[in-house]
């Protein structure tokens, strides 16, 4: 499509929406994404959580959802694609203060560039 068709400019052709945050478990893979694969990893992911006991963010009998990153162009070699599907999962208040703790002190940077004092 050349930007100047007209579909390509048409005015409402792009929407933005909110989409709420989630904490998302994630599993990489390669290929092309397709309904069956799409299946096959969540299956995979899915038996990952539930053998670690991670309790995963949907109500009872709900299917779970879950979400596909591509992350290359169409022409790329289905081996070198890389993939990813996520699905919600529920964390204990425990867990988040750990990772926010966590992240806190990973991504602390006084104004200057350097890292805070008490981070050393």
């Amino acid at each position: 499509v050349a930007e100047n068709d007209e579909i390509f400019n048409e005015k409402g052709s792009v929407k933005i929406q909110d989409i709420p945050a989630a904490t998302l478990a994630v599993a990489k893979f390669t290929g092309f994404v397709t309904e069956g694969e799409v299946e096959r990893q969540k299956d995979a992911l899915l038996t990952a959580l539930a053998i670690d006991g991670v309790e995963i963010d949907v109500p009872h009998a709900s299917p779970v959802p879950h979400v596909i990153f591509q992350y290359n162009p169409p022409y790329t070699l289905p081996v070198l694609r890389r993939n990813e599907i996520g699905i919600p999962v529920r964390m204990t208040e425990e867990e988040e203060e750990v990772d926010s703790a966590k992240l806190s002190k990973e991504w602390a940077v006084a104004n200057d560039g350097t890292e805070d004092e008490e981070d050393k």
